[in-house]
This record gives C-alpha cells, structure tokens and sequence, in this order.
C-alpha cells in the first residue's frame, strides 16, 4: 500500500530499543552514556542498511532518534521499578487510577483508528482508474477476467491489476474477482485496487503476496501512520502457473467491524474472517507479525497482559479497601470497552478475550496479595 508507516515504524524503534537501554542501565551505566551507545550502535545500524545490508531496508535519521529514545526509556523502566513493585498504598491507587485511564484511551484510539475517515459514506460511487497500475507495487501478471466493486462491474481480459476508483470512501466494500494464472514473485501484488479520487493510498484491495491472497484496507489509521491488520488466506495460488487456464474467483468484504476474504476454485476452496475489535493495537504498532500469523496468539495475549495485569496488580496493592478499589476500576475499563462497539463502530470484544483479561487481573491481584515486601529486582 502506498504511504507511510511513519508512527508504526517509530513505535517499533523505540520498543525494540529499550530492552538494549535496560540491559545497559542494569549494568550501572549512567543515562547519558545509554543515550551515546543507543545513538551510536543505532546510527551504525541505519548505515548497514544505506550500503544494502541487509537488502530492502532503508535508512533514515528518524530512527536513529527513535532508537536512541528507546535506549532512554529502558533507562527510566530501571528507575521506576521499585514504584512498581513496592508502591505505597497511596501510589498503588494512583497508578491503578492511571493505568486503567491509559487502558481506556488506547482501547479507544485502537477503535478510532480501525474505523473509517469522517467522510465516509455508506454507498460509494465507482469508475474504472484513470493509473493503469499502483505506485511502488508490481504488476500482476496473472489474467483477471471479470471484477465486480459492490454493485459495479468491469472486465479486464489481460494482465495487470483492476484498478477503481471512488468519489466516497464506502463504509463497506463488497469485491469480486474471476482470474486465471498468478503473479510468480514473492512480494504483494495488487489484483483488485480500490482507490479514492486524487488519493492512491487504498481505500481496499485484493492482493496476491507468494501462494497466498490478501484483503489489505486503510483507514483512520493509516492517516496517523499506523499500520492496519490485513487478512491473509494462505495456499490460494499454490498449485497454479502463469499461463494456468483455470478459473479462480475470490471474493472479500471490508465491512466495519470485520474483514472476510474467500477463494474457489477446481482444487481450492477456503475462507477466512477476522474481526475488528478494540484490542488489535499491537497489529497497528508493528509489522513484524501479522493477526493470523502463528505467533499472533502470543503476541496477541502479551498485548492483553500490558492492558489489564498492572491493573490487577496496583488494585491489590491501594490499601484496606483494595478490594472496592479494584472493583471500580475494573468495572469503569469493561463498561467503556463495552461502550465502544456502539461508539465506533468495530467488532466487541469475544466472550474469550473477556475471560483472559478476568484472569488476568485476578492472577496479578492474587500475586500482588501474596508478595514479599522484600522483592527486589
């Protein structure tokens, strides 16, 4: 897709340079002296990759910064570890108070930004592109005989993507497409592009990345220079050429709350669902791994651990009434999480996800009760 992970790409620095600045600061090294390592080891990084090591990456001066802050941030998770794990009664329900404010804004920053632009309306109107391809992406070289954009049809009857564009970006996106053959490269290769008017970044698209295809959408939060959870469905162009004759049809929607790609075929038929739910922000903050890649549960689980076990934890720590403490706080997090399906639009939180974030606040209460006042890092 075009444009620019601007936010992702700084989130990802920074997170993936403060475990370097906590091991540093451990090992007794003042601060500014992290900030002079990280800012160094981090510009030698951005020059390996100027020179093409290693290949496809490239440099820039806004992540030497974004390294070197990271560095200082592990320095200052350091400093702060003993508020954390022996806090007064006092600190304690300040820092529950807080963290679950902090759980309830990026709840709700995620569901705004997997939401549509202001201007979206519910029924888009649409034409054949006037760009014959998509900028910085390949060109498929598979053949696409029929497309159809919810109730807009067009033929192709040769290679290259279908590319249509729209005056309004529609709230829901039905896509249709009839192909034969495949694109034989790695990289992700739009079939069906969807594009507003006088702005190439996608509205949608079906794509073909290696044997599988990909439903990609951009929304709120590709204007903050967030990344979007894409859908993939793997195996769909596993067992076909260039030049193969059989028909494949797929098929996606791109609705509000959800995303579903399907493909049919004589040797394949499959389909996947993903819904678009408030706790998706740790797919918006890195590209490393995908919702429906094989890490995605853990990842996904440490992403629910950050959110709700502090909460557990400084809950069970706010004195003689901790108990109500932690009640009320937990409650005020599950009734705005609750409330912004309503508000936004998105998917609600599953029954499952409801049920981990319990037991996580229940297993850090439990630990936070049962601690010694000794512990020490």
């Amino acid at each position: 897709m075009c444009g620019e992970l601007w936010l992702t790409d700084g989130i990802s620095n920074v997170v993936l340079f403060a475990p370097f600045g906590i091991s540093l600061s451990v090992f007794g090294i003042r601060w500014w002296r992290v900030a002079i390592i990280s800012f160094a080891f981090s510009l030698f990084i951005e020059y390996m990759q100027s020179i093409g090591l290693p290949p496809a990456r490239s440099a820039a001066w806004s992540d030497v910064v974004a390294n070197t802050l990271g560095g200082l941030g592990g320095v200052i998770v350091v400093q702060l570890r003993r508020w954390a794990i022996a806090p007064t009664s006092r600190l304690a329900t300040r820092l529950a108070l807080l963290w679950s404010l902090g759980a309830i804004v990026v709840l709700a920053l995620t569901s705004k930004a997997l939401g549509f632009r202001d201007d979206a309306r519910d029924v888009g109107v649409y034409k054949r592109s006037s760009y014959d391809h998509t900028p910085g992406m390949g060109w498929f070289d598979g053949v696409v005989n029929s497309v159809s954009v919810d109730s807009y049809r067009t033929t192709q009857r040769g290679t290259g993507p279908v590319i249509v564009e729209t005056a309004v970006e529609p709230r829901t996106v039905t896509m249709t497409a009839v192909l034969r053959g495949r694109e034989e490269g790695n990289a992700l290769v739009p079939i069906v592009f969807v594009h507003r008017i006088g702005d190439m970044s996608a509205v949608t698209f079906i794509g073909e990345r290696a044997d599988a295809a990909e439903l990609m959408v951009s929304r709120t939060a590709w204007d903050w220079g967030l990344a979007m959870p894409s859908l993939t469905l793997p195996g769909v162009f596993a067992n076909r050429t260039v030049t193969d004759a059989r028909a494949l049809r797929l098929s996606a929607i791109a609705a509000p709350d959800h995303l579903e790609l399907h493909a049919r075929s004589a040797y394949f038929d499959g389909d996947r669902t993903m819904p678009l739910t408030p706790t998706l922000g740790w797919t918006m903050i890195q590209t490393l791994i995908k919702r429906d890649s094989t890490f995605a549960i853990v990842a996904h689980l440490g992403w629910l651990i950050s959110l709700v076990f502090p909460i557990g934890w400084f809950g069970a720590q706010s004195g003689v009434r901790w108990k109500t403490m932690l009640g009320v706080v937990v409650g005020i997090v599950a009734l705005s999480a609750s409330a912004m399906p309503r508000i936004f639009g998105v998917a609600p939180i599953g029954l499952g996800e409801w049920s981990t974030m319990a037991v996580l606040v229940l297993c850090a209460a439990i630990v936070a009760r049962q601690r010694r006042p000794a512990v020490s890092l």
